[in-house]
Protein backbone atom coordinates (compact mmCIF):
# COMPACT_ATOMS: atom_id res chain seq x y z
CA UNK A 1 0.00 0.00 0.00
CA UNK A 2 1.36 3.42 -0.91
CA UNK A 3 -0.87 5.80 -2.90
CA UNK A 4 -3.98 5.83 -0.73
CA UNK A 5 -4.29 7.57 2.64
CA UNK A 6 -2.33 5.25 4.90
CA UNK A 7 -4.46 5.67 8.01
CA UNK A 8 -7.63 4.88 6.08
CA UNK A 9 -5.97 1.96 4.29
CA UNK A 10 -4.87 0.49 7.63
CA UNK A 11 -8.40 0.78 9.02
CA UNK A 12 -9.87 -0.90 5.92
CA UNK A 13 -7.32 -3.73 6.04
CA UNK A 14 -8.05 -4.28 9.73
CA UNK A 15 -11.78 -4.42 9.03
CA UNK A 16 -11.34 -6.97 6.21
CA UNK A 17 -9.15 -9.19 8.39
CA UNK A 18 -11.59 -8.94 11.30
CA UNK A 19 -14.38 -10.19 9.04
CA UNK A 20 -12.20 -12.94 7.54
CA UNK A 21 -12.60 -11.57 4.01
CA UNK A 22 -10.02 -12.43 1.38
CA UNK A 23 -8.50 -9.42 -0.36
CA UNK A 24 -5.68 -8.27 -2.59
CA UNK A 25 -4.34 -4.71 -2.76
CA UNK A 26 -2.99 -3.10 -5.92
CA UNK A 27 -1.38 0.32 -6.05
CA UNK A 28 -2.83 2.66 -8.67
CA UNK A 29 -1.90 6.26 -9.60
CA UNK A 30 -4.15 7.98 -7.06
CA UNK A 31 -5.37 5.19 -4.81
CA UNK A 32 -4.88 1.77 -3.28
CA UNK A 33 -7.40 -0.65 -4.78
CA UNK A 34 -8.68 -3.48 -2.57
CA UNK A 35 -10.12 -6.48 -4.46
CA UNK A 36 -12.34 -8.31 -1.95
CA UNK A 37 -14.03 -11.70 -2.15
CA UNK A 38 -16.12 -14.04 -0.03
CA UNK A 39 -16.96 -17.34 -1.69
CA UNK A 40 -18.48 -16.48 -5.06
CA UNK A 41 -19.09 -12.84 -4.10
CA UNK A 42 -16.78 -10.09 -5.40
CA UNK A 43 -16.49 -6.38 -4.66
CA UNK A 44 -13.80 -3.74 -4.69
CA UNK A 45 -12.86 -0.75 -2.59
CA UNK A 46 -10.57 2.13 -3.53
CA UNK A 47 -8.88 4.37 -0.94
CA UNK A 48 -7.63 7.64 -2.49
CA UNK A 49 -4.80 9.83 -1.30
CA UNK A 50 -7.41 12.34 -0.08
CA UNK A 51 -8.91 9.70 2.21
CA UNK A 52 -11.99 9.31 0.02
CA UNK A 53 -13.36 5.75 -0.30
CA UNK A 54 -15.16 4.40 -3.36
CA UNK A 55 -16.98 1.04 -3.45
CA UNK A 56 -17.46 -0.93 -6.68
CA UNK A 57 -18.77 -4.26 -7.91
CA UNK A 58 -22.20 -5.82 -8.46
CA UNK A 59 -24.91 -5.47 -5.82
CA UNK A 60 -24.49 -8.19 -3.17
CA UNK A 61 -24.35 -8.67 0.61
CA UNK A 62 -20.57 -8.25 0.36
CA UNK A 63 -20.88 -4.87 -1.38
CA UNK A 64 -23.47 -3.80 1.20
CA UNK A 65 -21.06 -4.69 4.00
CA UNK A 66 -18.31 -2.58 2.41
CA UNK A 67 -20.73 0.33 1.96
CA UNK A 68 -21.60 0.11 5.64
CA UNK A 69 -17.93 0.08 6.62
CA UNK A 70 -17.36 3.12 4.40
CA UNK A 71 -20.20 5.06 6.05
CA UNK A 72 -18.96 4.09 9.49
CA UNK A 73 -15.40 5.14 8.77
CA UNK A 74 -16.58 8.42 7.25
CA UNK A 75 -18.52 9.07 10.47
CA UNK A 76 -15.43 8.82 12.59
CA UNK A 77 -14.08 5.30 12.75
CA UNK A 78 -14.91 1.64 12.44
CA UNK A 79 -15.72 1.42 16.15
CA UNK A 80 -18.94 3.44 15.96
CA UNK A 81 -21.05 0.58 14.61
CA UNK A 82 -20.70 -3.06 15.59
CA UNK A 83 -19.66 -4.91 12.46
CA UNK A 84 -20.94 -8.47 12.63
CA UNK A 85 -18.97 -11.40 11.31
CA UNK A 86 -19.81 -11.51 7.61
CA UNK A 87 -21.48 -14.91 7.78
CA UNK A 88 -23.96 -13.54 10.33
CA UNK A 89 -24.42 -10.24 8.53
CA UNK A 90 -25.79 -12.09 5.50
CA UNK A 91 -28.04 -14.48 7.49
CA UNK A 92 -31.29 -13.45 5.75
CA UNK A 93 -29.79 -14.32 2.35
CA UNK A 94 -28.26 -17.53 3.74
CA UNK A 95 -31.60 -18.61 5.20
CA UNK A 96 -33.28 -18.11 1.82
CA UNK A 97 -30.57 -20.19 0.13
CA UNK A 98 -30.46 -23.04 2.66
CA UNK A 99 -34.14 -23.08 3.64
CA UNK A 100 -36.08 -21.85 0.57
CA UNK A 101 -39.41 -22.68 2.20
CA UNK A 102 -38.67 -20.59 5.31
CA UNK A 103 -41.55 -18.39 6.39
CA UNK A 104 -41.10 -14.76 5.38
CA UNK A 105 -42.00 -13.53 8.87
CA UNK A 106 -39.00 -15.40 10.32
CA UNK A 107 -36.62 -13.92 7.75
CA UNK A 108 -37.93 -10.40 8.42
CA UNK A 109 -37.55 -10.79 12.18
CA UNK A 110 -33.96 -12.08 11.87
CA UNK A 111 -33.05 -9.25 9.49
CA UNK A 112 -34.30 -6.69 12.00
CA UNK A 113 -32.60 -8.50 14.90
CA UNK A 114 -29.27 -8.17 13.09
CA UNK A 115 -29.89 -4.48 12.35
CA UNK A 116 -30.71 -3.86 16.02
CA UNK A 117 -27.59 -5.69 17.20
CA UNK A 118 -25.36 -3.55 14.99
CA UNK A 119 -26.43 -0.38 16.76
CA UNK A 120 -26.37 -1.95 20.25
CA UNK A 121 -30.15 -2.12 20.74
CA UNK A 122 -29.78 -5.46 22.49
CA UNK A 123 -33.24 -5.61 24.03
CA UNK A 124 -34.75 -5.36 20.54
CA UNK A 125 -32.39 -8.06 19.26
CA UNK A 126 -33.41 -10.42 22.08
CA UNK A 127 -37.11 -9.77 21.53
CA UNK A 128 -36.91 -10.25 17.75
CA UNK A 129 -34.89 -13.48 18.09
CA UNK A 130 -37.49 -14.82 20.52
CA UNK A 131 -40.31 -13.87 18.16
CA UNK A 132 -38.59 -15.59 15.20
CA UNK A 133 -38.04 -18.72 17.29
CA UNK A 134 -41.66 -18.74 18.44
CA UNK A 135 -42.94 -18.46 14.87
CA UNK A 136 -40.75 -21.39 13.79
CA UNK A 137 -41.89 -23.54 16.72
CA UNK A 138 -45.57 -22.80 16.02
CA UNK A 139 -45.04 -23.99 12.43
CA UNK A 140 -43.27 -27.12 13.73
CA UNK A 141 -46.09 -27.98 16.14
CA UNK A 142 -48.71 -27.37 13.46
CA UNK A 143 -46.91 -29.66 10.98
CA UNK A 144 -46.58 -32.39 13.61
CA UNK A 145 -50.26 -32.22 14.51
CA UNK A 146 -51.30 -32.54 10.86
CA UNK A 147 -48.98 -35.54 10.38
CA UNK A 148 -50.60 -37.70 13.11
CA UNK A 149 -52.35 -40.54 11.33
CA UNK A 150 -54.91 -41.71 13.88
CA UNK A 151 -57.83 -39.21 13.94
CA UNK A 152 -58.44 -39.67 17.67
CA UNK A 153 -54.79 -39.11 18.54
CA UNK A 154 -54.66 -36.10 16.22
CA UNK A 155 -57.71 -34.57 17.86
CA UNK A 156 -56.30 -35.24 21.32
CA UNK A 157 -52.95 -33.63 20.49
CA UNK A 158 -54.58 -30.54 19.02
CA UNK A 159 -56.84 -30.24 22.07
CA UNK A 160 -53.87 -30.39 24.45
CA UNK A 161 -51.99 -27.81 22.39
CA UNK A 162 -55.05 -25.59 22.23
CA UNK A 163 -55.61 -25.45 25.97
CA UNK A 164 -52.03 -24.34 26.64
CA UNK A 165 -51.76 -20.58 26.29
CA UNK A 166 -47.99 -20.12 26.45
CA UNK A 167 -45.48 -21.29 23.86
CA UNK A 168 -43.30 -23.11 26.41
CA UNK A 169 -46.20 -25.39 27.42
CA UNK A 170 -47.10 -26.04 23.78
CA UNK A 171 -43.45 -26.90 23.04
CA UNK A 172 -43.21 -29.32 25.99
CA UNK A 173 -46.41 -31.07 24.85
CA UNK A 174 -45.05 -31.39 21.33
CA UNK A 175 -41.69 -32.75 22.49
CA UNK A 176 -43.33 -35.29 24.80
CA UNK A 177 -45.61 -36.50 21.99
CA UNK A 178 -42.79 -36.70 19.46
CA UNK A 179 -40.59 -38.68 21.88
CA UNK A 180 -43.40 -41.21 22.31
CA UNK A 181 -43.86 -41.68 18.55
CA UNK A 182 -43.27 -45.09 17.02
CA UNK A 183 -41.99 -43.29 13.92
CA UNK A 184 -39.16 -40.76 14.18
CA UNK A 185 -37.02 -38.94 11.65
CA UNK A 186 -34.16 -41.32 10.69
CA UNK A 187 -31.90 -38.64 9.19
CA UNK A 188 -28.93 -38.30 11.59
CA UNK A 189 -28.26 -34.73 10.44
CA UNK A 190 -31.64 -33.80 11.90
CA UNK A 191 -32.09 -36.33 14.71
CA UNK A 192 -28.64 -36.44 16.37
CA UNK A 193 -28.83 -34.54 19.68
CA UNK A 194 -32.12 -33.08 18.46
CA UNK A 195 -33.74 -32.69 21.85
CA UNK A 196 -30.62 -31.12 23.39
CA UNK A 197 -30.18 -28.60 20.60
CA UNK A 198 -33.84 -27.64 20.28
CA UNK A 199 -34.37 -27.43 24.03
CA UNK A 200 -31.29 -25.32 24.70
CA UNK A 201 -31.89 -22.81 21.94
CA UNK A 202 -35.67 -22.66 22.25
CA UNK A 203 -35.46 -21.89 25.95
CA UNK A 204 -32.66 -19.33 25.48
CA UNK A 205 -34.64 -17.42 22.85
CA UNK A 206 -37.82 -17.67 24.93
CA UNK A 207 -36.24 -16.56 28.22
CA UNK A 208 -34.38 -13.60 26.73
CA UNK A 209 -37.56 -12.50 24.96
CA UNK A 210 -39.56 -12.76 28.18
CA UNK A 211 -36.99 -10.70 30.08
CA UNK A 212 -37.56 -7.93 27.56
CA UNK A 213 -41.27 -8.42 26.91
CA UNK A 214 -42.30 -8.78 30.56
CA UNK A 215 -39.74 -6.65 32.39
CA UNK A 216 -39.68 -6.48 36.17
CA UNK A 217 -36.17 -5.04 36.25
CA UNK A 218 -33.82 -3.62 33.64
CA UNK A 219 -32.88 -6.64 31.45
CA UNK A 220 -29.29 -7.81 31.86
CA UNK A 221 -28.35 -9.02 28.37
CA UNK A 222 -24.84 -10.26 27.73
CA UNK A 223 -23.83 -9.03 24.28
CA UNK A 224 -21.38 -11.88 23.63
CA UNK A 225 -23.89 -14.58 24.58
CA UNK A 226 -26.54 -12.91 22.45
CA UNK A 227 -24.20 -12.87 19.44
CA UNK A 228 -23.28 -16.53 19.95
CA UNK A 229 -26.91 -17.57 20.00
CA UNK A 230 -27.71 -15.34 17.04
CA UNK A 231 -24.97 -17.27 15.25
CA UNK A 232 -26.68 -20.57 16.13
CA UNK A 233 -30.05 -19.57 14.73
CA UNK A 234 -29.59 -21.07 11.25
CA UNK A 235 -28.58 -24.46 12.72
CA UNK A 236 -31.66 -24.29 14.96
CA UNK A 237 -33.87 -23.32 12.03
CA UNK A 238 -32.48 -26.08 9.80
CA UNK A 239 -33.36 -28.70 12.41
CA UNK A 240 -36.88 -27.33 12.73
CA UNK A 241 -37.49 -27.19 8.99
CA UNK A 242 -35.93 -30.64 8.55
CA UNK A 243 -38.53 -31.98 10.97
CA UNK A 244 -41.33 -30.05 9.29
CA UNK A 245 -40.39 -31.60 5.93
CA UNK A 246 -40.33 -35.06 7.52
CA UNK A 247 -43.76 -34.55 9.11
CA UNK A 248 -45.24 -33.37 5.81
CA UNK A 249 -43.90 -36.43 3.98
CA UNK A 250 -44.74 -39.08 6.61
CA UNK A 251 -47.57 -40.21 8.84
CA UNK A 252 -46.73 -40.11 12.52
CA UNK A 253 -47.84 -43.00 14.73
CA UNK A 254 -48.27 -42.25 18.44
Amino acid sequence: MGKGDQKVCAAVASFLKQNKLEYEVKEEPLCDHFYVKSGALRADLSVYNTGKIKIGGPDSPLKNLLEEAKENLSSGGLGLITILPFEIDKFPETIKERIPECDGVIIKLIDEAIRAYKVDILTATAFLLGAASEKAVYLLIEAFGESIGDPKNKEGFKARIGKNKVISAKYEEFMASYKSCKTKCPDPVISNDLEIILNALFHFYRITRNEVGHPQIVPNIDKGILLANLGQFITYLERIYGLIAYFKANTMVL
